[in-house]
């Protein structure tokens, strides 16, 4: 298939063995599933339940937990917000891995951020809590083991597949059809919290603001910034170096773009295959958590796969164009006034693999479209940049 072919039409054919294969696969998986869900609600027949929402005034210890990535953390901070303005007294407190972590320093609706290693919950923190908040939007079985490991009197989490025998509390049942920002509303109006309209929010300190300036005028990067992130958790997210490749060279030149690439520690060789495909291409080198945060801060677009990185920039304000293949757009959308996203709706997607065979959801990508969406958010930049 040509480029100039996939402009006009797009055919998918999958191969029927892996249909089959793919099928049985899913079936055995809701059997577990299933099989799993007896067992736990069984066992949940005999847990202490508590049929009233919450009091303010007597909840003064909280625990949320997150036992996933960037993105889900950042597409968390509305729920942390609300938890905020309706339990005003309480100490909050976050669980999680240290990346996503470190994306709430400094942010004001979190007292403590505790570090997540391993599967276990840290012996200091059992019983220390009056209500726990798993926010895990599936049927993972870790973040509602990890609550029921605290002991709180208060347990709260989504319903999936019999999980729901960890908490106390009759949580939202967890609805793949539903943005996760709308999950998590739904999970705090089930516990009697008033949720706002409220969009996911990071905060960057001026230190840190300014020490992304020093670093970018360093590499030569003059506005219009635009970040670049080719990375992805799975295979199946990433539209093709080589494709960045190309939109580098084509932003540069239409735009006068100056195109920082960005990827974690382990993506590296995606930055390097770009920066050796073309100049145009600047690179900062490995970033952390904090440091990747105040250069998307410093720029004035993102362009990206749809990952972590991309809810990120999102949250920080940023305007966002990025490439969408096997994600499921009702979930994991950004959904800022300025954000865009580029995919094909194709008979196969969203398919939410974490690797393909044939990939035609993103290399049916052109960068020619990307470039589109990218000019027009540039131009509607310009009189705002011209005001200052």
């Amino acid at each position: 298939m040509t480029r100039s072919d996939t402009r006009i039409h797009l055919e998918v054919r999958l191969p029927r063995d892996r249909m089959i294969a793919d099928r049985l696969r899913r079936a055995g998986r809701l059997a577990w599933l299933g099989l799993r869900a007896v067992v736990l609600l069984t066992l949940g027949l005999l847990r202490r339940r508590v049929r009233r929402a919450p009091v303010p005034s007597r909840v003064s210890r909280i625990l949320v937990i997150r036992c996933d990535r960037l993105g889900d953390m950042a597409l968390t901070t509305p729920a942390l917000v609300d938890l905020r303005q309706h339990f005003r007294r309480a100490t909050i407190s976050v669980l999680a891995p240290a990346a996503p972590l470190a994306l709430l320093e400094a942010h004001p609706a979190v007292d403590r951020r505790l570090p997540l290693s391993g599967r276990r919950l840290p012996a200091d923190l059992a019983g220390r809590f009056d209500l726990v908040i798993d926010f895990t939007p599936d049927e993972n079985l870790r973040g509602a083991l990890l609550a029921r490991a605290t002991r709180a009197p208060l347990r709260a989490g989504f319903r999936a597949f019999g999980r729901q025998a960890c908490f106390s509390l009759r949580g939202a049942r967890a609805d793949r059809r539903r943005h996760v920002v709308d999950l998590n509303r739904d999970l705090l109006a089930s516990l009697g919290i008033q949720p706002g309209d409220r969009r996911p929010e990071l905060h960057v300190t001026p230190e840190e603001r300014g020490a992304a300036h020093a670093r970018l005028a360093a590499l030569g990067a003059a506005a219009p910034r635009v970040a670049i992130h080719p990375g992805g958790h799975y295979p199946s997210q990433r539209w093709p170096a080589e494709r960045f490749a190309e939109l580098v060279t084509a932003l540069t030149g239409q735009i006068g773009a100056a195109c920082i690439v960005v990827a974690g520690a382990d993506e590296q060789d995606l930055v390097e295959r770009i920066c050796a495909a073309t100049p145009d291409a600047l690179s900062t080198g490995p970033l952390s958590v904090r440091e990747m945060m105040a250069v998307f801060a410093a720029c004035d677009l993102f362009v990206g796969n749809n990952s972590g990185p991309l809810h990120v920039a999102s949250a920080l304000g940023l305007p966002t164009v990025s490439v969408m293949g096997p994600t499921d757009p009702r979930r994991f959308s950004p959904r800022g006034a300025a954000d865009r996203v580029v995919r094909r709706d194709l008979p196969c997607s969203p398919c939410q693999r974490g690797r393909c065979w044939h990939h035609t959801c993103l290399r049916s990508i052109e960068p020619e479209e990307i470039v589109a969406q990218a000019e027009a958010v540039v131009a509607a930049l310009l009189p705002r940049q011209e005001a200052r």
